[in-house]
């Protein structure tokens, strides 16, 4: 190892993609314009109908970006597989995903390695969500969390850089998932490596405009989190439970009965849930 890769050591970033050739774009610039100036990028084209294919084969290093790999399914497979295939390609040190309707501010790279601990099962950061006429930060306290406060809330978000032999050693992503793929195995790093490192620099920007489909409003995203709750339950607290009730009603977009809301008061979270409780009572009595 030399010196330079001693001081950057090389991070991998995994992208899998399907028919969004033109948010594709930007989330690969996104990567060429990274401050960090170690990485490879690996691209899933996970059967896309597109022109996705052709753009991938024009693709080369540039700036920060020394490799660039890219494979196909002829078809599809869906994005754990493509990830999961990546992240065993990948020569890096470090892994860290990028869904391809997101970006990267130019800062996210160095920042995350600049402030990783091994001591941690993996790092991440306060994310940005792109709602097209304006945007919100999430996620934006620092600190370190247990897996206690994990499994009641997934406080890694959607992404995380993480030493690439720890996915490996859990078995990365489990494609029998329909979602929460990233949550079930941001837990269990945790399980196996400890608490999660989040720094408050937000540098990862979530598009959920009318160009993308987030998870949010899929009914897939309901049945992940049954899927969730059935493999980690074992784990959990019944202040975990109450938080996983409330998780999974609020993506159902249901009414959170008042009864409910006392109920799950003692478990956190509780803003969240004074804002859920309003929204949806007031949804209700708007449409009566």
């Amino acid at each position: 190892m030399t010196q330079a890769d001693k001081a950057y050591p090389l991070v991998t970033v995994y992208m899998p993609t399907k028919n969004r050739l033109e948010l594709l774009k930007k989330a690969v610039n996104s990567v060429y314009m990274q401050t960090y100036p170690n990485i490879e990028l690996i691209i899933c084209n996970d059967g896309s109908t597109d022109n996705t294919e052709q753009y991938l084969k024009s693709l080369h290093p540039k700036g920060p970006v020394s490799l660039v790999s890219t494979f196909s399914n002829t078809e599809s497979k869906g994005a754990c597989h493509a990830r999961n295939k990546a992240i065993k390609m990948a020569s890096g040190f470090f892994v860290t995903g990028l869904d391809d309707d997101d970006q990267f501010l130019p800062n996210r790279i160095s920042s995350l390695v600049e402030q990783y601990d091994p001591n941690f099962a993996f790092i991440c950061s306060a994310m940005i969500w792109d709602y097209g006429k304006k945007q919100r930060v999430i996620d934006k306290k620092p600190g370190i969390f247990s897996l206690t406060s994990q499994l009641s809330y997934n406080e890694a978000t959607t992404q995380i850089l993480v030493e690439k032999d720890r996915i490996i050693s859990v078995n990365g992503f489990d494609e029998a998932f329909v979602a929460c793929q990233d949550y079930d195995l941001w837990t269990r790093l945790m399980q196996e490596y400890g608490p999660l490192k989040r720094i408050k620099e937000p540098s990862y920007i979530i598009n959920n405009t009318e160009t993308t489909q987030r998870m949010t409003a899929n009914p897939k995203s309901v049945k992940g989190y049954e899927q969730f709750y059935a493999k980690h339950s074992h784990l959990m607290s019944w202040q975990n439970k109450h938080n996983q009730e409330f998780m999974k009603l609020r993506r159902q977009r249901k009414r959170y009965p008042i009864t409910y809301f006392v109920m799950h008061l003692l478990s956190g979270h509780n803003i969240a849930k004074l804002r859920y409780l309003i929204s949806s009572n007031s949804r209700v009595l708007y449409k009566n």
